[in-house]
């Protein structure tokens, strides 16, 4: 009887100390969490139900414990022992509890900070004419190739706005200039060729209203063109001399391949033949986007990979960027996963730790 009241005393004073810890961080979290605490990764926090299984194992060690000392002659120094491999539970169950913490991403409000980043904002214009669904690049659209090189330059871009214009016979724009690159990828991946009911690529157009996108003076800013150039409206040369003006760097990108590939029509997706019964192949007009981009003294690019390196595009946009410097001030998150990783680090060492007292005090 004395060994079971014993037993039950230690299991109750372990279980009393539990609580408690339990209960005080309970409170903390519930207590940022009132007061704007989220968590971004919030499905991370089922793992703390690991700590069921966890539970079991520490209670069926604690059993074990006390059982070998009852059994044996080693009366001194039990309580101490229990002490020790209580407190190493603990120490791992709350190092386990600040990880789980951490992996959910805590964010608490925002800070307002200043950002000095590279000036001038990038009006893309977007071929939406039936050409662009030709799959001449690795068996892939030449829209397809243009999404890509588009997502994978916004990955890259830090500070600039960005804006999308899509032409086919006439041009709109589609997404006015942001620094919301997500929306940008998202808007990128929705437009299709069946956009404008009327064929042609109206560059004229695109350019003109990217010129007229641009709301900011003195700035250096770009218009990226991305076309295969095909069934080009005539009469760009007054926009062209109208952005040379305005000081805007263009960048042209010729997209598909000069053997080219059929085009396919109507619902059924049948070839297009022409009245000989021949396929009709859709090729890029090279020499089109050269004369463009030598016009107004830009650059050009001619795209034949399905996933095309943004690099040398991202290099034209900060060249001209270069020097034109501004500050911003923008919110960013107050991120909080510092605090419990800390918090877990000091677990860890206490429990480290915790054999060296063990050895001091025997």
């Amino acid at each position: 009887m004395n060994s079971r009241h014993k037993q039950r005393s230690l299991l109750l004073r372990v279980l009393g100390i539990d609580i408690l810890i339990s209960a005080t961080i309970l409170i903390c979290v519930l207590f940022f969490y009132f007061h704007g605490l989220i968590f971004h990764n919030s499905s991370t926090l089922y793992l703390l139900l690991l700590l069921i299984p966890a539970y079991y194992f520490f209670f069926s060690g604690f059993n074990l414990l006390h059982g070998f000392y009852r059994n044996s002659n080693f009366v001194v120094g039990e309580r101490r022992q229990v002490i020790y491999f209580t407190a190493k539970f603990f120490a791992l169950k709350l190092s386990f509890i600040a990880i789980v913490l951490a992996l959910s991403d805590p964010v608490k409000g925002s800070v307002q900070k200043q950002v000095e980043t590279e000036g001038g904002d990038i009006m893309v214009c977007l071929d939406l004419s039936r050409s662009m669904d030709v799959k001449d690049i690795q068996n892939q659209s030449r829209l397809e190739t243009a999404r890509n090189v588009l997502k994978s330059l916004t990955n890259k871009l830090s500070g600039h706005r960005i804006g999308l214009c899509v032409f086919a016979d006439n041009s709109i724009v589609q997404l006015p200039l942001t620094r919301d690159y997500n929306r940008f990828k998202l808007m990128v991946s929705e437009v299709n060729t069946s956009y404008f009911s009327n064929q042609g690529t109206n560059i004229s157009s695109a350019l003109d209203n990217a010129r007229r996108s641009f709301n900011r003076k003195g700035q250096k800013n770009s218009i990226l063109l991305l076309t295969d150039g095909e069934n080009h409206e005539e009469g760009y040369n007054a926009f062209i001399d109208s952005i040379v003006n305005d000081d805007i760097k263009l960048i042209a990108a010729a997209i598909g391949t000069e053997t080219g590939g059929p085009i396919f029509e109507g619902v059924n997706k049948q070839i297009r033949l022409d009245q000989s019964g021949n396929v009709i192949l859709s090729k890029v007009n090279l020499s089109l986007v050269k004369n463009i981009a030598e016009k107004s003294d830009g650059s050009w690019f001619h795209l034949t990979e399905a996933y095309p390196s943004p690099e040398a595009i991202l290099t034209e946009i900060n060249l001209n960027s270069r020097g034109d410097l501004r500050n911003l001030n923008i919110k960013i998150e107050r991120r909080l996963v510092a605090i419990p990783l800390v918090i877990s680090l000091f677990a860890i060492v206490f429990y480290l730790l915790l054999p060296l007292f063990l050895k001091e005090r025997r």
